[in-house]
């Protein structure tokens, strides 16, 4: 039995379902074939990848979608309803943006302004904040008072003035801008001593972990995971594009 010229787009649908032998071995499906022809289908595949290796990246951003889209669906509760994560915007929104970012760290310092514009200008839009520290420990300990802020109701507040902070962070700077925030310093040492937000800094980094964020600043929007500052209009691009894909 003979086969017909593969196309780029049949290529990637078979390595991406495991067919070519470097994602599986042939002779293990149950699709009727027989091994003669399995070897024929993996000879030609390979043929063709060798003769056009440019499919190998798209066959690579196909997978790796796939698996970010199953990530994303194993860690829905801890990624939108963990119960201590700060929201914003509007909390029935169509498209929620969550982001993940560390006080020390420069390019997240960029991200308050774009997102307090996409809020004031797009009334559909729910924001996640995501505390992660991974820099110093004095991120660790701005993320804790972060949190506890959330106590007073000054968590925006105390949250913008450590994002506009210069400076390199210590705990005696933290707590500056916690008081120059109008967050009380001393109620705000005693909530930072509940276990329960060491508790919940944890579940993020578990969740981090479990759907693949690096570094800081990274976004989850959809089935998206968006790794780096990305500014204003390239966010409004990816949430239309998102809009449009939930309407097909």
């Amino acid at each position: 039995m003979r086969f017909p010229k593969l196309t780029a787009t049949i290529c990637l649908v078979l390595i991406s379902a495991g067919l070519f032998s470097l994602f599986g071995n042939a002779q293990q499906t149950s699709d009727g074939f027989n091994n003669t022809q399995k070897d024929e289908i993996n000879a030609m595949i390979r043929d063709y990848i060798l003769e056009n290796p440019e499919i190998i990246p798209e066959a690579v951003e196909v997978l790796r979608s796939r698996q970010n889209a199953r990530m994303l669906l194993q860690s829905q509760d801890l990624l939108y309803s963990d119960g201590y994560s700060h929201v914003e915007g509007n909390e029935q929104g169509d498209i929620t943006v969550v982001e993940f970012y560390d006080y020390n760290c420069g390019y997240c310092k960029q991200v308050p302004s774009v997102l307090a514009r996409l809020i004031e200008e797009d009334d559909n839009i729910k924001v996640i904040y995501k505390e992660y520290p991974i820099l110093a420990e004095s991120s660790e300990f701005a993320s804790i008072a972060a949190m506890a802020a959330m106590k007073q109701g000054k968590f925006m507040d105390f949250h913008r003035a450590l994002m506009k902070n210069k400076r390199a962070l210590s705990e005696d700077l933290v707590l500056q801008i916690a008081r120059d925030s109008g967050v009380d310093e001393d109620k705000l040492l005693k909530d930072m001593a509940d276990p329960e937000i060491e508790t919940n800094l944890m579940k993020t980094k578990y969740l981090v972990q479990n759907i693949g964020i690096s570094g800081t600043p990274g976004f989850v929007i959809g089935d998206q995971i968006i790794p780096g500052f990305i500014s204003y209009e390239k966010l409004k691009d990816i949430i239309d594009a998102e809009r449009q894909t939930r309407k097909m």
